[in-house]
């Protein structure tokens, strides 16, 4: 009975720990292999950086202020600024490999 009680709290307390571990898992599908050299990164993407920004204008309607072609969790990505109507800034992160919008946030 101790041992099961025991085996019981160690679980329990394992639980916060494996809450605070950073997300790791690559968000895209484009994923180098080690080092990759930021002025490699336009050979490895698969759609332009013209497609990114109008699929990201296709989710958040307004003015691109910003695109940049970056590593993100191991993953190949967009990451694009929108400015809408309302004056709010908008985060947009495409797929650098298939132009799928990945994440929407506040710029």
């Amino acid at each position: 009975m101790a041992v099961g009680l025991l085996t019981a709290l160690a679980g329990i307390t394992a639980i916060p720990a494996l809450a605070q571990m950073p997300e790791t898992v690559p968000l895209g599908s484009i994923h180098p292999a080690g080092k990759v050299k930021r002025a490699d990164l336009p050979s490895l993407a698969k759609i332009s950086l013209d497609d990114a920004m109008k699929a990201a204008q296709a989710r958040v309607p307004g003015t691109v202020i910003s695109a940049d072609l970056k590593m993100k969790q191991g993953s190949l990505l967009y990451a694009i600024k929108i400015v809408g109507s309302n004056k709010a800034i908008t985060g947009i992160e495409i797929d650098a490999g298939n132009g799928e919008v990945l994440e929407v946030g506040k710029g």
